[in-house]
């Protein structure tokens, strides 16, 4: 039977069951007797998709910008390590667009940072609501002279405030910043985001705010796992093969010959609105098995503490090798999020055989639907599956509880917290590569995630010790290499990393480059690090601290005197110091 029964405790959400959901039952087949009545058949109705039930307020919010809401990005899109927490609104590839606060309230947090959100505010709602307004060009009104004056008394250009209650109010529609492209954004646009009374991020649609959506969520290709946890843990996924959806599997019901096993699905899409600029995520899906519930999930909102947990959400495996963000249509005992119902732990059962037809389901907010149906048949000489090995070690160590790894000049150790399986640790030994000091560890390989840190010392040769504190830590993927720290304590240097793959020790002693591009009463500067890259920097007016901004994307640190200072002869001054502590200045008298 298709949808055969197992042994482990099914995982439900808080979604209610009907009787339609439940497992399939199989008859033991009986010997004929003329005296007794046939068993009667059982039929058990389709499964129905059912959408939880949320409460949350459709009238309170409005529209933070001016116009209809274009997306190019949605709420729980899946990210690098992350959900996406909000919905990132389209400003015509422009700054400087009108922020408006989304209803009455006050200024809770404002952050500037060159990272994440950059200039952030955060505004707590009459509700308990908070909506955060992140990206941003500059703030307005009360709010920036609140800010910049901060900044002056600390003598700090990245800051993070909390204004007390009530001390910033803002009215629904009232202007309170510009929109940008600052900290981590890839592209000019809002950033915004409306969080319940507990912190958690709920999809601003479902609090009344309207969107175009013309496109229906698109199938790209099926993933089918055999559920081996041996081949998990030794080379990092379960054996499996992909199937297009316009492949004979799908478009003409070729069937899909499996061994008699365990099997479990996922799959590769995406959403779109209005068109395919933007790939967008996809909070509804479900697969069943012969018409009954094997997997669902609907995503409307979740706790940050429990973001990184995509890399349970997703393959991560397919993720590194084809660049496809496959979601895993089965919840594995690691993963604890929230969003998931499922029978038979995601399985489906194929014996010697059996015909099972599956179909799969996903739609957006907007009611719209995709799905597609595929026909499983077990055999016993049936289609052998890809084997996930990402290459091999000349040392392979079993990572379960608290591991410590002892390989060469190198010493790792792995929380247990730290992965989400166990798996085969593999390390190998290479050549040393340009402008590095050591040999590079393969110290296993990206995909496998690790969810928080692991601690990494190097056993520092006495010939390396004049380095001193420009000693450190690099990863390296092809060309490209990454500054990962360290702090020297005698012979040992000691980093920490939440990425596998190659690792290297060098060292950084050039300081940072300071190309002026105008001094006066504004002034830019373009500012670049070869190796780790800027920590932190200085401008001043006759060894007076000023207020400057810096742009990581640009490199570019620029600001405009206060008018505070008098006209007169004045030495601008701008001191970069980079990671490492290599410090640059630069140093030149001006006329105001």
């Amino acid at each position: 039977m298709g949808c055969g029964t197992d042994s482990s405790q099914d995982s439900n959400s808080s979604t209610s069951d009907s009787d339609s959901t439940k497992a399939p039952l199989t008859l033991e087949k009986e010997s004929f007797e003329e005296e007794k009545t046939p068993a009667p058949k059982i039929v058990l109705k389709p499964y129905k998709f059912k959408h939880q039930i949320h409460r949350y307020t459709t009238n309170h919010f409005v529209n933070p910008l001016d116009g209809d809401i274009l997306i190019s990005g949605s709420f729980c899109e899946l990210r690098g390590n992350h959900f996406h927490a909000g919905m990132d609104m389209r400003t015509g590839g422009i700054e400087g667009w009108n922020v408006r606060a989304s209803a009455d309230g006050y200024i809770e947090r404002i952050k500037i940072s060159t990272r994440g959100y950059g200039r952030v505010l955060y505004v707590r709602h009459t509700n308990g609501y908070t909506t955060v307004y992140g990206h941003l060009q500059q703030f307005k009104g009360a709010i920036a002279n609140y800010a910049k004056d901060r900044q002056y008394k600390q003598r700090k250009f990245e800051i993070e405030l909390f204004p007390k209650s009530g001390e910033l109010p803002v009215k629904k529609g009232q202007i309170i910043a510009l929109s940008g492209n600052t900290g981590g954004s890839g592209g000019p646009h809002l950033h915004f985001e409306i969080r319940n009374p507990s912190g958690q991020s709920t999809n601003p649609l479902l609090h009344g705010l309207t969107i175009k959506d013309q496109l229906k969520p698109e199938i790209k290709r099926i993933s089918i796992y055999k559920r081996d946890q041996k081949v998990l843990h030794s080379s990092g996924n379960y054996p499996y093969m992909t199937i297009s959806k316009w492949g004979d599997q799908i478009q003409k019901k070729k069937p899909i010959n499996l061994k008699p096993g365990k099997y479990s699905f996922g799959v590769w899409a995406n959403d779109y609105f209005t068109d395919k600029k933007n790939v967008l995520g996809i909070n509804y899906c479900w697969i069943t098995a012969d018409n009954q519930l094997v997997y669902s999930y609907q995503i409307n909102k979740f706790n940050f503490s429990q973001g990184r947990y995509i890399n349970a959400h997703i393959d991560p495996f397919l993720k590194w090798k084809d660049r496809k963000t496959y979601v895993r249509l089965f919840k594995e005992r690691f993963n604890p999020l929230p969003y998931y119902q499922q029978k038979n732990n995601g399985n489906v059962i194929i014996g010697e055989g059996d015909s099972v037809v599956m179909r799969l389901y996903l739609k957006d907010y907007a009611g719209m639907i995709d799905s597609v149906s595929w026909v499983l048949h077990g055999d016993k000489n049936g289609n052998e599956f890809t084997q996930p090995v990402g290459g091999g070690g000349n040392e392979v160590k079993r990572v379960k509880n608290n591991t410590r790894i002892q390989y060469y000049e190198w010493d790792i150790n792995v929380p247990k917290k730290s992965i989400y399986h166990p798996f085969d640790f593999k390390l190998k030994i290479k050549n040393v590569k340009p402008d590095m000091l050591s040999k590079t560890l393969q110290m296993h390989y990206p995909f496998t995630p690790l969810h928080s840190y692991i601690n990494v010392t190097y056993t520092v040769p006495e010939k390396w010790l004049s380095y001193g504190s420009k000693l450190c830590a690099f990863s390296m993927e092809g060309s490209r290499r990454y500054y990962e720290g360290g702090v020297l304590n005698g012979n040992r240097l000691k980093f920490k990393t939440r990425s596998l793959g190659e690792y290297a020790i060098g060292y950084d002693d050039v300081p940072p480059t300071i190309k002026p591009i105008q001094v006066g009463k504004t002034y830019r500067f373009k500012v670049t690090d070869n190796l780790s890259g800027i920590k932190s920097f200085t401008c001043s007016i006759d060894d007076k601290w000023i207020l400057a901004e810096y742009e990581p994307k640009t490199n570019i640190i620029s600001g405009i005197i206060p008018n505070w200072i008098k006209p007169g002869e004045y030495m601008l001054k701008l001191i970069v110091e980079d990671n490492r502590n290599n410090k640059s200045r630069f140093e030149q008298k001006i006329m105001l």
